[in-house]
């Protein structure tokens, strides 16, 4: 019985691995993560904006960067267990329709007001005190 165990523990670690990506339990670090919510509304990227505010974290540099409507940004991390805190976050001063600009401005408040994070379904959840304050999903690498 324990060889059995052993040969169905095996088949499922294969077949696991051989998922498509986004049917895998993802991990913060890696994937690039594109805002789906934020205030707990459903995120629509603006009139004249460049898309919807993307996230991705680099442990190896404890870093964070991404697209956040009109400008690209990056700034640094600490994660602890489900714990998470941004540093001082930059970016570039591009200007673009006051609707964009306004949804970037949400964007980088939520960020700075994150303290836990958690995946749940393959979907990130930032939150701020207990509440969810943005939801993200996962792009496929083919998007990258």
């Amino acid at each position: 019985m324990t060889r059995l165990r052993f040969l169905l523990l095996l088949a499922a670690a294969f077949g696991a691995l051989l998922l498509p990506r986004p049917l895998r339990a993802a991990a913060l670090e890696g994937p690039t993560w594109t805002l789906t919510e934020l205030a707990g509304k459903a995120f629509a990227a603006p009139a004249g904006g460049r898309g919807a505010p993307t996230l991705q974290f680099e442990a190896a540099k404890k870093s964070a960067n991404g697209f956040s409507g009109v400008n690209r940004y990056f700034g640094g991390y600490e994660k602890d267990g489900d714990k998470l805190k941004f540093g001082a976050i930059a970016g570039t001063k591009m200007a673009g329709p006051p609707e964009a600009m306004q949804a970037e401005r949400a964007f980088h408040s939520m960020l700075v007001s994150v303290s836990q994070w958690q995946i749940a379904a393959g979907a990130l959840a930032l939150l701020s005190e207990g509440k969810v304050v943005a939801r993200f999903a996962a792009r496929p690498a083919a998007e990258k």
